[in-house]
């Protein structure tokens, strides 16, 4: 396939909606045919953080955002290589929207040109020039339900492997309910999330970080020897770096 037809296939123009607002707009998610046609659903929390104004092409988009926090993991855009399977198609700059779960591409840093979004494809992978790989895949979150998103791998053991997830929660403003108290204001509150494959199964589900739950992600004997390795290594489970080395620790041990 030429490479001006991969890139044609990866990306789509992520800011411009052709429907009024508060329409539906079809859901975001791969598209069998058409991967160009994956929007997010347009939902009333949506309403409120873009506002619709027009210009000479048309109806866009343009993002307001809320009074605290960010939905970005960073405000900037960064340089990073996109890959199809293994073909490198080019180096972008690129910034992850987590409440989106989009990552927004564009070929320069110059102000004026619009951000693209990269197509949800778990063949497509984009790898920052720091080496971090975002890959969007499926995974079951610590209720069994089945989630997409992007992700990236902390740990590529032979028998473990480790996924991070950080995602972007908004929470609407409320005004002050009487003169004695201060309004709330809207926000983006971001929240971290593990991810774990083991042996040959496909399956990539939540690691919780409550020592308890996830004690109960492992078989009892594996269970048994992570409990008194987290206890002689004092671990801290809200710590990225030991959570990587309890996973480290199962790989190595080779448990299974």
């Amino acid at each position: 396939m030429k490479k001006i037809i991969q890139l044609f296939f990866l990306f789509y123009a992520s800011i411009l909606f052709a429907q009024q607002m508060g329409t539906p707009a079809p859901q975001m998610g791969l598209a069998e045919n058409d991967p160009a046609a994956n929007f997010q659903r347009w939902n009333p929390m949506m309403q409120k953080l873009f506002q619709q104004v027009r210009d000479d092409d048309g109806v866009v988009t343009h993002y307001v955002g809320a009074e605290v926090g960010s939905p970005y993991e960073y405000e900037d855009f960064k340089k990073g290589k996109v890959y199809y399977d293994e073909e490198y198609l080019g180096e972008f700059y690129y910034r992850l929207n987590l409440f989106s779960n989009e990552i927004e591409v564009k070929r320069t840093f110059l102000e004026e040109e619009n951000y693209k979004a990269l197509i949800a494809n778990e063949k497509v992978s984009l790898v920052s020039n720091e080496g971090k790989e975002y890959r969007f895949m499926t995974f079951k979150d610590d209720k069994n339900n089945t989630e997409s998103g992007y992700i990236t791998k902390l740990l590529n053991g032979s028998e473990y492997k480790l996924y991070k997830r950080i995602v972007a929660k908004y929470t609407e403003a409320k005004p002050a309910a009487n003169s004695m108290v201060n309004p709330i204001p809207s926000k983006f509150t971001q929240f971290t999330e593990y991810y774990l494959k083991q042996g040959a199964s496909d399956d990539i589900v939540e690691l919780p970080t409550k020592k308890g739950k996830m004690l109960k992600v492992f078989d009892n004997a594996v269970a048994k020897e992570l409990k008194e390795f987290m206890a002689q290594e004092d671990i801290n489970l809200n710590l990225e770096k030991d959570v990587i080395k309890i996973i480290a620790f199962l790989d190595a041990a080779n448990l299974n």
